[in-house]
C-alpha cells in the first residue's frame, strides 16, 4: 500500500518502522521502545538538507531562516517580531545552518552521478505492508525511488570509502536497507533488489560519494532485522500475556556467571 502523507504524518503512524528495528538489533526491546527522541541541532539540519535536495517545495513551506537582527534595539525587535508572526509552524533555521543546506545542496545536485541518481524518479512517498510471519504492519519511507532501486540521502562527517562502511555497519544501515527494499516490494508487488546510498559531507568541503550496498550485506541486513521484528513481536505477546520472560525486562531473568574479556586479561599479562 502506497500513501501520500507528510513526514510528521508517517512517524506518527503506529507501523513498524526501521528505526525501532535498528534500536532492537543494536540492543533491546525495551531499550529501544524508551528511547526517547531528541531534535538535535544535527538532525535539524539533516531533514533540513533532505527537504532542500529533494523537495525544494516542502522546504519553502516548511522552513524559514532567522534573520540577523539586534533585539536590544526597537528596530531589531519588529523585525524579529515580523519574521516569527510570518514563520509561525516552520522549522526556524539560523544564517549558518542555512549556508551550509545550501552548500550541501549545490555538492549533491552539481555531482555528476548523485544528480544522475536523484532525477526523474519520486520522492519521499510512504508504503506500508503487512509481515506475514507476525502479523505486524511495517512501513518505509525512501528518499528517492528511481530506476528499480531505492535510494538514501545520507549526510555524515565522512564519506570516504572506509568511513562509510563504518559508518553503514555501526547505525545499521544494511538493516535499514533491506528493511526497506523488503517492505517497499510488498507494499508494491515489485522485486526492487538495488539500494544505494548517496553521502554527502556536512562540513567544507562537503565531499559526495555514490554507494552500492552488496547483496551480501543486504542479506545480511534482512537476518537482522528479521530477528529484532521476532524479538519485538514476542514482547508485544509476553506483554499481553503477562508473561515473566525476559524480553519484557531486557536481559535475562536469572543469575549469571560472568568474567572479563579475555582482550583485557592479555592486556593483564603484558603489563
Amino acid at each position: 500500500m502506497k500513501k501520500l502523507m507528510s513526514n510528521s504524518e508517517y512517524h506518527s503512524n503506529e507501523a513498524i518502522g526501521s528505526t525501532l528495528l535498528k534500536g532492537i538489533h543494536s540492543k533491546t526491546v525495551l531499550h529501544a521502545i524508551n528511547k526517547k527522541f531528541e531534535e538535535t541541532p544535527s538532525l535539524i539540519l539533516g531533514s533540513a538538507t533532505h527537504a532542500a535536495i529533494l523537495e525544494p517545495e516542502t522546504f519553502k513551506k516548511e522552513y524559514a531562516v532567522a534573520p540577523k537582527v539586534d533585539r536590544r534595539t526597537k528596530e531589531g525587535k519588529a523585525m524579529w517580531a515580523s519574521f516569527v508572526a510570518e514563520s509561525n509552524g516552520k522549522t526556524v533555521l539560523t544564517e549558518d545552518q542555512s549556508l551550509v543546506v545550501d552548500s550541501i545542496s549545490h555538492s549533491v545536485l552539481s555531482h555528476p552521478v548523485a544528480k544522475k541518481v536523484l532525477t526523474g524518479g519520486e520522492s519521499e512517498s510512504s508504503y506500508f505492508a503487512q509481515d506475514e510471519k507476525t502479523g505486524l504492519m511495517l512501513k518505509c519511507r525512501p528518499d528517492y525511488v528511481n530506476g528499480g532501486a531505492l535510494i538514501d540521502l545520507k549526510t555524515t562527517r565522512d564519506a570516504s570509502f572506509e568511513g562509510f562502511s563504518k559508518q553503514i555497519g555501526q547505525l545499521g544501515y544494511h538493516l535499514q536497507a533491506a528493511f526497506y527494499l523488503d517492505v517497499f516490494n510488498k507494499a508494491n508487488g515489485t522485486d526492487f533488489k538495488d539500494f544505494f546510498f548517496v553521502a554527502v559531507e556536512n562540513v567544507a568541503p562537503y565531499g559526495v560519494a555514490v554507494y552500492q550496498l552488496d547483496e551480501a550485506h543486504i542479506d545480511a541486513g534482512r537476518a537482522a532485522y528479521r530477528a529484532a521484528l521476532d524479538q519485538y513481536a514476542e514482547y508485544l505477546e509476553a506483554k499481553l500475556n503477562d508473561n515473566d520472560i525476559d524480553v519484557l525486562y531486557g536481559y535475562p531473568c536469572e543469575i549469571q556467571k560472568i568474567q572479563v574479556p579475555y582482550y583485557f586479561l592479555d592486556q593483564i599479562k603484558a603489563v
